[in-house]
């Protein structure tokens, strides 16, 4: 490969690429409507309206919610049975074949009398969709983590921090109205004097209760328009290990100095690290001094100063970032002193403070914590939707560690088969904003578990809620051996006073990516977060490519691989190949489309087409907590591919990145589960075999935007990159950017601090 010294290619969008969508075809029936179907759905409505038959005496328009199942292979949005609830309106979801619906005694006749009388084919095919009716059951109400702690006689405990969510009914009448009434229905069951309401946004809404028993719960579980009874976490400093070695002292290296900070929310960093203290710009203590332990925060702070050279990690540049230093974590570990634990929703108001105070000069934040008893295996947790609250709400880039697996059995690598969920990322590992990091091993030994380069036998696994890729990267993280010893196969840090230590962990994979990000964020001119972060984890699937194309379950593990150590080779390009960058945006009803994409002609022979190709695709689509797994609204999908004339005369297009399956795409689910509908991030790598594939007249890039059923979107903002490579040296970068310019393209320099310092 010849030296990178030429720029990626910023790709100005053309009037001429957007095209207005087609129409849907006709309605799609799942089976027949006969008297019996009909007979048996409204005899469904009728059981949901004796269910709340109490509530609806009460207060005829006080709502309720019933939930319908549909069948699996009319899931996508395009079956919802939204002339079915025309009355009974959709207000959410919890798993993808669930819909929950607003009922009241009126809506629900009046939808029984349509029933009875379709008013349309497409109420006809809605009802076919439909596998059952009904409403929503205490039991169904309570967390299984609630019930398990009064299994375990653990209730004790947590029955000061009950946390209550209602239901959204979309409407501000309606949610004013079902507000009141739980509060009402709390205060005659003598739970509404200690209270506390804690709101975040317009989505993010908890009632505090203290309660005696469970049986208090089950009776909170009883009340119309109450969701999810659960409680709020505690939080404390992990119990660390660490191993020495030699008390060796750091010596400090020649590195950039950089205005970029960096926030670490965590149990902060000791001032008695000669290393570390002069780059501390602020601190805010959330913590008592008796209660606070720098260590795990130092580690983390230390890594993304000296990592590098601390564990002899070749690395192109050396940046002296600066650190916001927020100590809201109290110590867990009885050996270095008093313990203390911090609630769910202090932490919350802490994180909220920290980004009031600092989000507008501090953008990128280390959060490297988890909720061990919070497998994430379905919907979205709070703390990871609170998350992604802040990120929209303050404009900044949170890392969270995708968590650790702390008893044995530690999982092997390939992974053995007895691992259930037990190794899945733990909230708020799920957060959709959040850039998610796993670990794999940077040493090996005769006895570790895994060997290098391979998924750490603690890093916890994805993949996250509604089957998007989590962690996001990886890095290295340490290894351990069958009797949990890291000596020597661990990651090196700095403890409290600058001596070298030895330790393990997701939490120090993350600010390992934190620095990695940083230094791409501080080498853009213009600072751009989304397209740091499209850029970070374009860089790991075409560094991890191998690793991933094994096998397609390794993303579970690996996420899209580990980015690059080297800035110039994730910001430059070389002669044989070309990075191309389409910061752009997309229009509800339309697709963006380059019909006729110059792919170098270096790579076109005797018919046949080669080369490399990377694809990665990066937006933040609109979410509704509401939801559950549908909680992501908004889908772009892009295509890179040939076009073909038919026998038949018509213009065909064939995807070749990614690749076009033949797995069931008919159904929503599978394309969920396999096609990264719905991720916010899509990254894919294909390498052309020797073989070739069969040219077509021309190459084009399609992008497409879907919202979710009912969804009004105006724009939705997107980056999309490109990287073709060849193998045999072709200086394919001057073919393609000739080709962009002969084809009416405008095409910008991702101008970055290192060219303005060559044109210097």
């Amino acid at each position: 490969m010849s030296e990178k010294n030429l720029p990626i290619k910023l790709v100005l969008q053309k009037a001429t690429d957007t095209q207005p969508n087609k129409g849907r075809g006709d309605v799609k029936f799942f089976g027949d409507v006969t008297p019996a179907l009909q007979e048996e759905m409204a005899e469904e409505f009728n059981n949901v309206l004796a269910y709340y038959e109490d509530v609806f005496q009460e207060c005829d328009m006080i709502p309720a919610v019933g939930k319908i199942t549909v069948r699996p292979e009319a899931i996508a949005k395009s079956h919802k049975p939204n002339d079915l609830c025309r009355c009974c309106h959709i207000i959410g979801s919890e798993d993808l074949n669930e819909i929950y619906i607003k009922v009241t005694k009126k809506t629900i006749l009046d939808t029984i009398e349509f029933i009875k009388n379709p008013p349309s084919q497409r109420f006809r095919a809605n009802m076919t969709a439909v596998l059952n009716v009904q409403p929503i059951f205490p039991q169904d109400k309570v967390t299984n983590e609630l019930s398990e702690m009064s299994q375990q006689g653990k209730f004790d405990s947590i029955k000061t921090r009950i946390k209550i969510k209602v239901f959204d009914f979309n409407d501000e009448f309606d949610n004013s109205q079902i507000f009141e009434y739980v509060m009402r229905k709390l205060a005659a069951l003598g739970l509404s004097e200690n209270h506390e309401i804690i709101t975040y946004g317009n989505q993010i809404k908890y009632i505090k209760v203290q309660v005696e028993s469970f049986e208090d719960i089950k009776k909170i579980a009883e009340i119309n328009g109450v969701k999810n009874v659960d409680f709020f976490q505690e939080y404390s400093l992990p119990t660390c290990e660490y191993t020495r070695e030699n008390l060796k002292v750091l010596v400090d290296t020649v590195s950039d100095a950089s205005d970029v900070s960096i926030g670490i929310i965590d149990g902060g960093i000791s001032d008695d690290n000669p290393f570390l203290k002069p780059y501390i710009i602020d601190r805010k203590c959330y913590v008592g001094d008796a209660y606070r332990n720098p260590s795990h925060a130092t580690f983390i702070a230390s890594t993304i100063l000296y990592g590098n050279m601390l564990n002899e990690i070749p690395a192109s540049t050396s940046r002296k970032f600066r650190f916001v230093d927020i100590v809201a974590i109290p110590n867990g570990d009885s050996r270095f002193g008093p313990t203390d634990t911090i609630s769910e929703e202090e932490l919350m108001e802490i994180i909220v403070d920290a980004m009031e105070e600092y989000s507008a000069s501090t953008k990128i934040w280390n959060l490297s914590l988890g909720i061990e008893n919070k497998v994430c295996n379905g919907a979205m947790s709070d703390l990871g939707i609170f998350l992604d609250y802040v990120q929209d709400k303050y404009k900044v880039q949170i890392f969270v560690s995708s968590g650790n697996l702390n008893q044995p059995p530690f999982r092997e690598w390939p992974p053995q088969g007895n691992m259930g969920d037990r190794d899945r990322i733990i909230s708020p590992a799920d957060s959709v904003r959040a850039i998610t990091v796993g670990a794999i091993a940077l040493k090996d030994s005769d006895n570790s578990i895994v060997k290098r380069d391979e998924p750490a036998p603690f890093s916890r696994r994805g993949p996250g809620a509604n089957y998007i890729v989590k962690p996001d990267v990886v890095d290295y993280g340490g290894n351990i051996t069958r009797s949990s010893d890291f000596t020597g196969i661990g990651i090196k840090g700095l403890d409290n006073s600058g001596n070298i230590i030895e330790s393990v962990g997701t939490s120090y994979s993350t600010p390992r990516v934190v620095q990695k990000f940083a230094t791409v964020y501080d080498t853009m001119v213009e600072r751009d977060l989304l397209l740091a972060k499209a850029i970070t984890i374009h860089s790991a699937r075409m560094n991890f490519r191998d690793s991933l194309d094994r096998n397609p379950n390794n993303i579970k593990y690996y996420g899209f691989g580990m980015p690059s150590t080297n800035t110039q080779d994730i910001l430059q390009c070389s002669s044989d190949e070309i990075t191309l960058v389409f910061r752009q945006k997309i229009m509800q009803g339309t697709h963006l489309e380059m019909v006729d994409f110059p792919y170098p002609k270096s790579l076109i022979h005797d018919g046949k087409c080669f080369g490399e190709i990377g694809m990665t695709l990066a937006y933040d689509p609109i979410l509704d907590a509401c939801y559950g797994r549908e909680y992501c609204r908004t889908n772009i999908d892009a295509s890179f591919g040939m076009c073909y004339t038919s026998k038949a005369g018509m213009q065909e297009f064939r995807g070749c990145v990614p690749l076009e399956t033949t797995w069931d795409e008919k159904y929503e689910k599978s394309r969920v589960e396999n096609g990264f509908k719905w991720s916010p991030i899509k990254s894919y790598y294909r390498k052309i075999s020797s073989k070739g594939i069969k040219a077509g007249e021309n190459w084009k890039i399609r992008i497409n935007l879907t919202p979710r059923n009912g969804l009004v979107v105006t724009a939705q903002e997107f980056v999309l990159i490109i990287t073709i490579r060849d193998a045999q040296g072709h200086d394919i970068y001057s073919e393609v950017v000739n080709g962009l310019r002969e084809r009416g393209y405008i095409t910008n320099n991702l101008e970055t601090r290192q060219h303005i310092r060559q044109r210097q």
